[in-house]
């Protein structure tokens, strides 16, 4: 026949009955088994690993196909075709309400998540707030107490002068240790 002349099948029955790269010069065990037998069984298993190939492209679906629950439907088809007669005069304005109502809930949800957020940030900032007045309160009477103390030695030197005492190499008290500032919580978005 004219190799023009074949159909696609006929190409295609050539291109699968045709063997298999590497399977031509392979041996045959002549272990009491004829050469036609072992030619048999190598072909049966060949033959078996194509057929299973084939089946699995011819299986596999086709874009825009899909299996759902084991079947195969073919999604473009599957679609129901919508006519003007289907829709109504105002179908639009149904549609923007929904998005309307869609958005307006998001925009809700929104406004309280951020609520919430200044809420613990104002919550944060207070006890920030708290805790370095109480320190810096700490620190106040540390140099109240500082300051007490040098006018206290400075009325004793003079009253040691007055008295005629001298008093050589007296120097002011040292000025207290500062307490370490606190340590300030965490900010609500770190947790």
């Amino acid at each position: 026949m004219d190799e023009n002349k074949k159909s696609f099948f006929e190409h295609m029955g050539e291109i699968l009955n045709a063997p298999l790269p590497g399977t031509q010069s392979e041996s045959i065990p002549t272990t009491g088994a004829s050469p036609d037998d072992a030619t048999k069984e190598k072909a049966d298993v060949n033959d078996d690993s194509l057929l299973a190939r084939i089946k699995d492209i011819l299986n596999t679906p086709l874009p825009g196909n899909d299996i759902l629950e084991g079947k195969l439907v073919d999604l473009e088809a599957s679609t129901v075709e919508i006519t003007e007669a289907d829709v109504t005069e105002n179908w639009w304005e149904d549609d923007w309400a929904v998005f309307k109502a869609h958005q307006e809930q998001d925009r809700k949800g929104l406004n309280m998540k951020q609520r919430q957020d200044q809420e613990g940030i104002a919550q944060y900032q207070e006890l920030e707030r708290e805790q370095f007045n109480a320190y810096q309160a700490k620190e106040f009477e540390l140099f109240q107490a500082q300051q007490q103390a040098k006018i206290s030695w400075i009325q004793h030197q003079q009253l040691a002068q007055a008295a005629g005492v001298q008093v050589a190499g007296a120097v002011p008290p040292p000025a207290p240790v500062a307490p370490l500032p606190p340590e300030m919580p965490s900010p609500p978005w770190v947790s």
